[in-house]
């Protein structure tokens, strides 16, 4: 199962797609041949004859209807040894597949994975070994000069989840948080939950009080969004704890499984029908279906 602090990321490439081509060619200068348009394509790298191959993130860039270059993006966060099996068979499918080179791109935040991503793997072909691409605090620049028309967002929220641990995050995050103001406000608020989503407690914090000082609108709606839905979410609790109580009061059978779904609801409509039903139904399973 994937984690929001792995799929923060991709979302910045399943956004604009030719990010993806950014990073094979502005961090990692590969040559990328002529296309007209970038497209996101099925990140599933499976073939008929193997199952479950599922890679993060994949583009394809073309021509027409002609496949110039595929780029897969994968997020790695901890070290995977299966990895080294899939990894190369996520290369060979795809090209298989839209008959046109392709490479993988490993996004590393942690210099030990990255150092463990980039070892070549053994995959039996003498004379032959499989290298990952990666991209890691090492090689991804710091950004700290806006664009002025949000032509780096994607780089820089990027450089904050790579680079938090360094001591310019503030910086980075101040100027990040500058380079989303010209998008479009939905965009913004996106990018910026990304960051809230993935950040560890000390960046977290200083991006949570440069938006309390509200210096962009986006930043002030996305607040007043935060503070509607936690207000909703605190809401919806206090409704599920007053149907537990009338539940356990009245001595009705539960189990483990209808306690999470009355815990984890957070339609308040559905809770006030349930709380309706909860003071005469026989039983819980008449009072939440």
């Amino acid at each position: 199962m994937t984690t929001q602090a792995h799929d923060n990321p991709l979302k910045l490439c399943r956004e604009r797609p030719a990010f993806a081509v950014d990073l094979a060619s502005g961090i990692l200068n590969l040559p990328i041949p002529d296309y007209s348009e970038v497209l996101p394509y099925s990140e599933s790298c499976t073939d008929k004859e193997v199952r479950d191959l599922n890679a993060d993130n994949v583009v394809v860039c073309r021509v027409g209807s002609e496949n110039r270059l595929g780029i897969i993006i994968e997020i790695q966060q901890g070290k995977d040894d299966r990895k080294l099996f899939s990894w190369p068979a996520y290369q060979a499918n795809l090209r298989h597949r839209i008959k046109a080179p392709v490479v993988l791109i490993v996004v590393c935040t942690r210099p030990s994975v990255a150092a463990w991503a980039a070892e070549p793997i053994d995959i039996g072909q003498p004379g032959s070994a499989f290298r990952m691409l990666v991209i890691s605090p090492a090689n991804y620049p710091k950004l700290f000069e806006n664009s002025e028309n949000g032509a780096l967002a994607e780089q820089m929220v990027l450089g904050t989840l790579i680079h938090e641990r360094s001591d310019d995050i503030e910086r980075l995050l101040k100027t990040a948080s500058a380079e989303l103001a010209p998008l479009d406000e939905e965009i913004a608020k996106r990018y910026t939950q990304y960051m809230l989503g993935q950040l560890s407690e000390h960046p977290r914090t200083i991006l949570e009080a440069l938006m309390q000082q509200e210096t962009y609108p986006y930043q002030s709606k996305l607040l007043a969004d935060l503070k509607a839905e936690g207000k909703a979410e605190g809401k919806a609790e206090g409704e599920a704890n007053a149907l537990l109580i009338i539940v356990e009061s009245r001595g009705l059978a539960i189990t483990e499984d209808q306690r999470r779904k009355i815990e984890n609801c957070q339609d308040l409509n559905e809770l006030n029908s349930w709380l309706k039903l909860a003071s005469t139904a026989p039983t819980v399973k008449a009072i939440i279906g």
